[in-house]
């Protein structure tokens, strides 16, 4: 009697500590990056500090991608089962990827989540969302503007631009610094395809080039584009700007050692700049404004999850961290750009300005918050054809080689006959 009474409450014991121990179970969520070594070291150190401390029954591990086939190592990974639950990506690649049935749609998370996803910057969240479905979260927003050396523009007796300045100004600054003879263009990095062109159409009131950004059913050439054309190709003529074709090297290189005056480039210049140039005098400016105001890309990186996710709960909240509070710990030692979640971009700001550089917050900050979002590139699958019909004849006509600017009403009809097709 006392064995069978001490087995039964041996298995009573047993059967009690099993919903104890599953509570306590912790598991592990592997995320993949292209960031640096310091970036990730300071990923890892929040999300164990920070995201695990809050959330004890998960372990975050945080893997290094290769830059260079980065987007193919993800779709490998996917497809293997590799160790791999979140990973960085391009908002365009989470579109395509979700359409391949590669990522996790989200939709019913963000529903749920009305005060978080106010927090982003507005229009920020776009490129993350194709037909109803969510494909992740924006993590930090990519802008593009001009640095400039202040020590060559004052050589040349010119004004440095102001967050406020147009494309009159930007124009008349990359001509007092061409010199034809020795073969100096006046501004480098700005020979823009015709996203970069739609900047300057759409600052002067012309329409956005693609009617939705991740679901593009047509494309629009008009007026203000064409006349842009023109501008850009008189100034390729006349050497103020490099031709489309021209293949610059080593041009960041060339900024950091203080050779060129005015470079058309990402944000992320900014931390190599603070870290390896302290004696460099820059400064950086958004793109200009036009007559009806400001237009720059929308070009937000951001994160997704593959589809198959043994534990999508604990997933979204470490891809809610990821996009937003795990921010304000990398950006104060790797000021690469802003946070999308705009609480959480602020590090970014005071970082910048603390190293004596208010003017590229400022700057980051109008563009961030600039409300005129133009695409950086087409996200549908047959971006590949199109540019096949448009590249290089675009190229052709900007360098003066062939065509006219007005032949782009010619090219746009072709485009979206292939749009058409493939719908």
């Amino acid at each position: 009697m006392k064995k069978t009474l001490a087995l039964i409450l041996t298995i009573i014991m047993m059967v009690g500590l099993v919903p104890a121990f599953a509570e306590d179970e912790v598991i592990t969520l592997y995320v993949t990056d292209w960031e640096s070594d310091a970036m990730n070291a300071d990923i890892q150190r929040a999300c164990d500090e920070i995201f695990s401390v809050e959330h004890p029954n998960i372990k975050v591990v945080v893997l290094s991608g290769s830059y260079s086939d980065y987007g193919q190592q993800i779709i490998s990974m996917i497809q293997a089962g590799d160790n791999l639950d979140v990973f960085q990506q391009g908002y365009g690649d989470t579109v395509s990827n979700y359409q391949k049935g590669l990522i996790y749609d989200w939709s019913e998370y963000v529903a749920k989540e009305p005060e978080f996803m106010a927090g982003f910057y507005p229009g920020s969240t776009d490129g993350f969302t194709w037909r109803g479905a969510v494909t992740g979260l924006p993590g930090l927003g990519n802008v593009y503007g001009f640095f400039y050396n202040k020590d060559i523009l004052a050589e040349h007796g010119l004004p440095e631009p102001t967050v406020d300045w147009t494309w009159d100004d930007f124009f008349a600054l990359a001509e007092g610094l061409k010199d034809t003879e020795n073969g100096v263009y006046g501004c480098y990095g700005f020979t823009p395809d015709v996203f970069g062109l739609n900047q300057i159409s759409a600052s002067n009131g012309g329409a956005i080039f693609t009617d939705n950004l991740t679901d593009t059913t047509a494309i629009t050439v008009d007026e203000q584009l064409v006349d842009a054309a023109t501008l850009i190709a008189g100034y390729i003529a006349d050497g103020t700007l490099p031709p489309r074709t021209y293949e610059g090297t080593d041009l960041q290189s060339n900024f950091e050692a203080g050779t060129i005056g005015l470079l058309y480039y990402g944000q992320w210049e900014v931390n190599t700049l603070i870290k390896n140039c302290p004696d460099l005098n820059w400064g950086y400016a958004p793109v200009p404004q036009g007559t009806a105001g400001r237009a720059n890309t929308y070009d937000f990186v951001g994160w997704a999850a593959k589809k198959d996710l043994a534990h999508p709960d604990e997933t979204w909240e470490l891809m809610k961290f990821l996009s937003s509070y795990c921010y304000e710990t990398v950006l104060a030692n790797s000021p690469v750009a802003a946070c999308a979640h705009e609480a959480s971009a602020q590090v970014f700001f005071d970082t910048l300005t603390n190293a004596g550089h208010a003017d590229a917050a400022e700057t980051v900050a109008a563009l961030m918050a600039n409300p005129v979002k133009t695409p950086v590139r087409y996200s549908n699958s047959w971006r590949d054809d199109a540019g096949k019909i448009w590249d290089a004849a675009y190229n052709n006509i900007l360098d003066g080689k062939s065509g006219t600017p007005e032949d782009l009403y010619g090219l746009a009809e072709q485009v979206n006959e292939l749009i058409e097709e493939e719908s």
